[in-house]
């Protein structure tokens, strides 16, 4: 089958992103859209807190505290049922994603020669096509619309804080560039750690299967030491990957904390500073405060999509390399075979018991 053979060797050419976009270009537009009017309702109840503030509480204004408020709550309303159809999207996206790609790599794996599954665990293949494959197509789902989403939100959320107050918002930005110096010298070596955990994992699972499958061979030479202390350093040596890996991670978890607790705190102070000295109403500063802190979601955002990426890429390539074997015959299609016409007549036949 000449038309399946190049589909299989392209299968190996493919990024991570051709299985997100494959069949899916009308679904992110979609996504996009929404992305957009999410942003745009999101801001909506920043400024009404503006307005609340001073345009209703400060002046007791009760009509316009209620208009205000019901504006409030249409916004927040409206917003969630926009990200919940989102949300779905990006499921829909990643499943499809997922079964496209599980389909194309079963296909191709049919075609490799017997030589290939002589030395390779049933248990193994299974696993690739069905377990390691769900962060790939978990990815796929996420890979247009996250980073789409968070930046178009960085940038909206910054141009109001530069809105409500310049010299406010350029204090409280400057944190970030701290925040873009630090984490990615961690994320890093949480890269290095979770590629050296992907390896250990499955050198371990080869080690179950083999054991399993060569369990008469044990029992008769009695090799249960050497079996326990080749399955024991492994297992040693996951563990203490697994807690570096973590304690990285954990270390990025905790700067972010750090640097989501400093906004508000430079908001307190300078803008505290301001609002006494009559350069900052008190509306504008609850509106920034608000939006300062919804500032780190999108940010957060970014990192966990690079952790993401990070996973799936290892996860992928390495899945990929594992079943990079060219098949040793060309397969011919079976529709060539399906066109037969007419009886099948049988002439002295016999059957011997």
């Amino acid at each position: 089958m000449k038309q399946g053979q190049q589909s299989s060797s392209k299968l190996f050419d493919r990024s991570l992103y051709y299985w997100s976009l494959s069949g899916n270009l009308w679904l992110h537009l979609l996504f996009i859209i929404l992305i957009v009017v999410v942003v745009s309702l999101r801001l909506i109840p920043l400024e009404l807190q503006k307005r609340i503030v001073n345009e209703a509480i400060a002046l007791k204004e009760i009509g316009n505290l209620y208009t205000y408020c019901t504006i409030y709550l249409i916004a927040i309303v409206a917003s969630n049922i926009v990200k919940y159809l989102t949300n779905c999207i990006q499921s829909l996206v990643g499943e499809r994603a997922m079964r496209n790609l599980r389909k194309a790599l079963y296909h191709h794996i049919i075609t490799l020669p017997l030589d290939f599954f002589r030395y390779t665990q049933s248990g193994l293949v299974v696993s690739s096509i069905m377990t390691e494959l769900s962060s790939v197509g978990g990815f796929a789902g996420i890979a247009i619309g996250v980073p789409f989403s968070s930046i178009l939100t960085l940038v909206a959320f910054t141009g109001y804080l530069m809105w409500l107050n310049i010299p406010l918002a350029l204090t409280t930005l400057c944190v970030y560039p701290l925040i873009i110096v630090i984490v990615p010298l961690l994320q890093k070596k949480v890269n290095q750690l979770n590629r050296k955990r992907v390896d250990i994992s499955r050198s371990a699972s080869s080690v179950v299967a083999e054991t399993v499958s060569g369990i008469n061979e044990i029992h008769a030479h009695g090799s249960y030491a050497l079996e326990n202390e080749r399955f024991d350093l492994l297992i040693d040596d996951l563990k203490r990957t697994r807690t570096k890996w973590n304690l990285y991670k954990l270390g990025i978890k905790s700067t972010n904390n750090f640097f989501v607790s400093l906004g508000p705190f430079i908001v307190f102070v300078f803008g505290g500073y301001l609002a006494v000295n009559g350069r900052l109403e008190l509306g504008s500063m609850v509106a920034f405060l608000t939006a300062q802190e919804k500032l780190f979601d999108p940010w957060r955002e970014l990192i966990s999509f690079f952790q993401a990426y990070q996973d799936a890429k290892i996860r992928y390539l390495k899945t990929l390399k594992r079943f990079d074997v060219k098949p040793q015959v060309i397969l011919t299609s079976p529709s060539l075979c399906l066109g037969l016409k007419g009886g099948i007549e049988l002439n002295n036949v016999s059957l011997v018991a």
